[in-house]
Parts: structure tokens; C-alpha cells; sequence
């Protein structure tokens, strides 16, 4: 038993973080933006967001839960070989997460007025940034955290509760001069249960609803263009928190 464990000690911890945004995802405090102290903001320094590389799949209320440590290992495992589906219909269709994202969110930035330029930042391991990078900037956006996710999720089993994308972010504006916080905010987009009832929420495309995974798997394109959607809507909203 004690070798078992050991074995699936890492699907055990995401197990566990996917649990904790199912249920107890925590936003960090707002700091709207406000044009009379942020004043002289032109140029942002767009950093590369630390967001993981692999999307997930989940669901809100795990059946594992009613079946202690067996059940949970069983949900472990089969999220784990959902996830490495998703990833591999990205890879597929030559999708990048990270890519797309970061270019929707200079685009983003650009219709507003700024001049924003994506810029590659040093991070630690938890996502923290090590050093602001150097450069004539007015100011970073900042996207990282811990408990950033996108994919699929569902807020049940059954045809009632289908898949649909999902992001999970956290954003936050720097002033390059003095570190000043000037915005800070999360997106939750597919508020599923009333997840962090203290971020921003947006509605999923209904044009990406899957009654269940075979149907996610059925059709390639149309998945991977859900997650696209959801990235893309959610760097539009922190663009508007910056109007």
C-alpha cells in the first residue's frame, strides 16, 4: 500500500489544487485602476504570463470524494489521462496556450491606447517574478499566481452538467517607478458553484458546451478553439480593467 501511494503521490497533489479551486479558490484583494494616481501609464511591459503549460480537465464535484483515498486516487488517475488528451489534441492542432494568450493580451493593451510590448520575465518556481526586467517601460502587467488553470471543467457527471472552457487568473499592474500595485484583479471565466465569489466572472461561449469527454474528443478543433475562446475573453477583461 505504502508503494501505491507513493506511485501516485503527484496525481495526490493535483488532486488536491483541484479541489482547492473547486471549492475554496481564494481571489487576491482588488485594487481597481484609477486614471487620477496612474497617471503617465503609456508603455507596459506585457510579461510572459507564468501559467502552466499543460491544460486540465476536471470536474467541480469529484465522484472520488465520497470514496476516501481509493476513490480519490481512481479521480487522480483519470483526470491525469484526461489532461494528457487535451494537451495532445493541442499539440495537434499546434496550438500554444502560453503564445496565444500573450498575444491576445498586447492586442488587448493596443485597443486601448497603450503601447504594449510582451517581454520575457525570470520567475521562481511559484510563478513570483525574480526581477522586474529592465527597460523603458511605464509599467508590467503582471499575470501569474498560484492556482492559475485552464481547460475543461464540469460542475458534475451527467448530460445536465456539461464541459466547458475554463481560465483562472490572476492579474496585477505594476508602476516600473516605485512597485506601486495600480490594479490587481482575478478572472474566473466558466464561474462553475460559485467558484471565487470575489473575481470577476465571465460567461462561458455556449458554442463550447461537450455533454461529456467522448464528446471533447470527438471533435479535435472545436475543443481546442474552446480554450482558445476562453483565453481570449479573458485577456479582453483585464484589458478593460485598464480603461
Amino acid at each position: 500500500m505504502k508503494t501505491t501511494l507513493l506511485k501516485f503521490a503527484p496525481r495526490l497533489v493535483g488532486l488536491g489544487l483541484a479541489l482547492c479551486l473547486a471549492g475554496c479558490v481564494s481571489a487576491p484583494p482588488e485594487v481597481p485602476f484609477d486614471h487620477t494616481t496612474a497617471t503617465n501609464i503609456h508603455r507596459i511591459a506585457v510579461l510572459v504570463p507564468a501559467m502552466p503549460e499543460h491544460p486540465t480537465v476536471r470536474l467541480a464535484s469529484d465522484i472520488g470524494q465520497s470514496f476516501g483515498l481509493i476513490g480519490a486516487l481512481i479521480d487522480a488517475g483519470i483526470e491525469t489521462n484526461h489532461n494528457d488528451k487535451l494537451w495532445a489534441m493541442m499539440q495537434e492542432k499546434g496550438y500554444v496556450p502560453t503564445d496565444a494568450f500573450s498575444k491576445d493580451l498586447v492586442t488587448a493593451l493596443t485597443e486601448h491606447g497603450y503601447e504594449a510590448t510582451l517581454v520575457p520575465a525570470g520567475r521562481e518556481n511559484d510563478g513570483t517574478l525574480k526581477t522586474y526586467p529592465p527597460g523603458a517601460y511605464d509599467a508590467y502587467l503582471d499575470v501569474t499566481g498560484i492556482g492559475i488553470a485552464y481547460g475543461y471543467m464540469a460542475a458534475g457527471v451527467g448530460t445536465s452538467n456539461p464541459y466547458r472552457p475554463f481560465v483562472y487568473i490572476r492579474c496585477r499592474l505594476i508602476r516600473a517607478g516605485d512597485g506601486a500595485v495600480l490594479m490587481q484583479d482575478a478572472i474566473l471565466y466558466n464561474p462553475v458553484n460559485g467558484l471565487a465569489a470575489k473575481a470577476l466572472t465571465v460567461s462561458p461561449d455556449p458554442a463550447y458546451s461537450f455533454p461529456g469527454f467522448d464528446d471533447l474528443e470527438a471533435d479535435h478543433g472545436k475543443t481546442v478553439q474552446g480554450v482558445d475562446a476562453a483565453l481570449h475573453q479573458s485577456a479582453e477583461m483585464i484589458g478593460s480593467l485598464l480603461k
